[in-house]
């Protein structure tokens, strides 16, 4: 069996080996005396490194060393010590230079042959990086939450505007609140991280991709978009897709819509092509959607745009460079 302290004490030894946490015995000369198996597994040096040297010097940070030096002698001299029996948190030093958060307690015995301090020190790295992760989710999580926010009171004020009453202001709004929660329903399924373009196409397009014959369809390679990128494309698809209903290709029998997607030179271009109407004709005015369009691709893309109003539908591309355009 290993050796564990050098004091005249057989229960001292037992304290150490049957302690779950590390236990370092420290002389009232700020000299080690006892080191259990925990604390060479935590510190990384055994008893035979450590016995006999300062502790301030062994697992100690430099930036501590002093008030630790100054605490022993104030206790020595008048028998008072602020962190004896009680928890705190505090950073030590492993044996190869890093720090390490622990949380300690010390108590002064004298039942081991000599008067002498213990202290319990328990890892607790994880703890502390269990802690910062739930701290960087809460931020983003408020950071989107205050992102979303502004995104639909820009869409009710927007929606508001061109809406000539409340039971046109009702459709329109519910329509593009269900298309970001899309969008965000995809980002939660790929935890936020980056979202397949062929899956935000296929649920945008929906029963309209496997009708027979299919009204759409869509073409393009395996692409992966940030969360930002993924909620601004689905909301331009989404005017795409209403305008179609209410006015383009999807609101006539033989109407037909090809949605296809390119990368070149690391930028991606989107092209939305319908077919099947007659002697279309530009609008004379732009509506709410094309607006939004627009100013999505414009601002919130960094991105380009063109719409071309041939006679039997409309053909409009944007593009854009991701972050990532790789799956």
């Amino acid at each position: 069996m290993s050796q564990l302290h050098d004091l005249r004490s057989e229960s001292l030894g037992s304290v150490l080996r049957t302690a779950l946490d590390a236990v370092v015995v420290m002389r009232t000369d700020g000299t080690i005396a006892g080191w259990n198996d925990v604390a060479e597994r935590t510190f990384g040096w055994s008893f035979r490194d450590a016995s006999g040297r300062r502790m301030s010097d062994l697992i100690i940070p430099e930036r501590f060393r002093a008030d630790h030096e100054k605490g022993l002698a104030h206790f020595l001299a008048t028998g008072e010590g602020p962190v004896l029996n009680q928890h705190i948190e505090i950073h030590a030093l492993h044996r190869d230079g890093r720090e390490l958060p622990v949380e300690l307690s010390i108590t002064q015995k004298s039942q081991f042959g000599e008067p002498v301090f213990l202290g319990f020190l328990r890892d607790i790295s994880e703890r502390h990086e269990a802690a910062l992760r739930q701290d960087l989710m809460i931020g983003e999580l408020n950071h989107r939450v205050k992102n979303l926010l502004g995104v639909v009171a820009g869409i009710a004020h927007m929606t508001a505007k061109s809406s000539g009453s409340l039971a046109d202001f009702e459709p329109a709004f519910s329509g593009r609140l269900m298309a970001l929660g899309k969008a965000h329903e995809i980002l939660t399924a790929a935890t936020w991280e980056r979202a397949s373009l062929q899956t935000l196409v296929d649920d945008l397009l929906g029963t309209m991709a496997t009708a027979d014959p299919p009204r759409a369809i869509a073409i393009g390679p395996n692409i992966l978009l940030e969360p930002k990128h993924v909620l601004s494309v689905s909301m331009i698809l989404h005017e795409l897709m209403t305008n179609a209903l209410k006015y383009g290709a999807l609101s006539v029998p033989n109407g037909h819509i090809s949605l296809s997607w390119t990368v070149d030179h690391k930028r991606l271009s989107i092209e939305w092509l319908e077919t099947g109407l007659a002697l279309l004709e530009q609008p004379q005015r732009k509506g709410f959607g094309t607006k939004m369009i627009e100013r999505t691709v414009a601002h919130e893309l960094k991105g380009t745009s063109e719409a071309h109003w041939r006679p039997d539908g409309l053909a409009f591309r944007f593009s854009f460079t991701p972050q990532t355009t790789g799956g």
